[in-house]
């Protein structure tokens, strides 16, 4: 095997831990409404949610996937090498917000570590002030911008949604709102994880889909079908495994949830992650869907949203970026000074 194929093989094999770790760590974006309202058991849950994974594979483009493969860091500037230390930057913050049981974004360790490691290595071989040469400037404008706008749509839309659900339960439009709701709601978790497989899955496609170019096996950009097949597999059997710590925060430490109030944060979020899916858009699935039971928890009452918890969550948000860059900057100094 040459050099060119023993690379490849370890950025797969690091992409692959990487989205494994993805779809437990992102498991309670899925499944924690639908485990905290008794709908479904988690078994039950997170069998459903990995079909639904896997199933995004025949329905959406690698629109998602061409942004973080080539929209976002200059392919020229980058190796294998560089690829597999920011993964393994991602791993590595992956693993220690999951023990800590915060729902932090895995897309964003995966473009920080990245990005942590290009900064590294222009940084290490050419001089601090070409640190920031692989960057691509505006690939980052709007990605960096959804770290505020998704979970705001996310928060909104539940809101509305749960207002909307109060004037007709009020009516009494809707007999037995727990037990419909609680049907619709097989609906809604299915619509929030196939969005969720949409857009996580396509993430670990374009990081190996860049691998393939800086490392020469590709003359150009492209996602080859076993890529994809490769990422939503691992990323249905990581949400199979599930990530119970996350669930446990998402679905009953935040806010209360009843099946209404399920299915509302639910669509809400699956809605916010269909938008920028559909915009090319690399996003965290965790932001809209902590906004949106954030809303449907101040639908109710500002009362019935636990803060501090909220406020946990924000700062794991706000350190998860420049945190997996450290990583993935580390992770290339060892790299450069092994002789790798």
């Amino acid at each position: 095997m040459n050099a060119a194929y023993l690379s490849i093989a370890l950025v797969v094999i690091a992409a692959v831990i990487f989205d494994f770790i993805n779809g437990f760590h992102d498991a309670a974006n899925s499944i924690a409404t639908i485990v905290a309202t008794r709908v479904l058991k988690p078994l039950h849950a997170v069998m459903w949610a990995s079909f639904f994974n896997f199933l995004a594979l025949f329905i959406f483009g690698t629109g998602v996937a061409a942004t973080v493969g080539s929209g976002m860091i200059a392919l020229n500037m980058v190796t294998p090498t560089v690829i597999l230390a920011g993964l393994c930057g991602a791993i590595v913050w992956g693993l220690i917000t999951w023990w800590l049981g915060l729902p932090t974004s895995s897309s964003h360790a995966l473009m920080g570590g990245y990005a942590g490691a290009a900064m590294a290595n222009s940084a290490i071989l050419h001089g601090w002030r070409a640190a920031y040469d692989p960057i691509i400037a505006s690939g980052w404008v709007w990605v960096i911008a959804f770290i505020v706008i998704a979970p705001v749509i996310g928060l909104f839309l539940a809101e509305m949604s749960m207002k909307i659900v109060g004037f007709l339960t009020r009516k009494r439009r809707i007999k037995k709102p727990d037990l419909w709701f609680g049907r619709m709601q097989m609906f809604s978790s299915a619509f929030l994880s196939l969005m969720h497989g949409a857009n996580d899955a396509q993430k670990t496609a374009g990081v190996i889909g860049g691998a393939l170019v800086t490392a020469g096996v590709t003359t150009h950009f492209t996602i080859p079908i076993w890529v994809l097949i490769l990422s939503y597999t691992t990323m249905g059997l990581g949400t199979l495994a599930g990530g119970w710590r996350i669930v446990n925060t998402m679905g009953r430490k935040l806010t209360r949830l009843r099946p209404a109030s399920g299915f509302c944060a639910e669509s809400a979020a699956a809605l916010s992650i269909l938008l920028a899916t559909l915009l090319k858009l690399p996003i965290s699935t965790t932001h809209p869907t902590t906004g949106a039971i954030v809303g449907v928890g101040a639908a109710r009452s500002i009362r019935m949203v636990r803060w501090k918890v909220a406020r946990d969550i924000f700062w794991a948000w706000v350190l998860t970026m420049p945190a997996a860059a450290a990583m993935g900057a580390l992770a290339m100094g060892i790299a450069l000074w092994s002789g790798a």
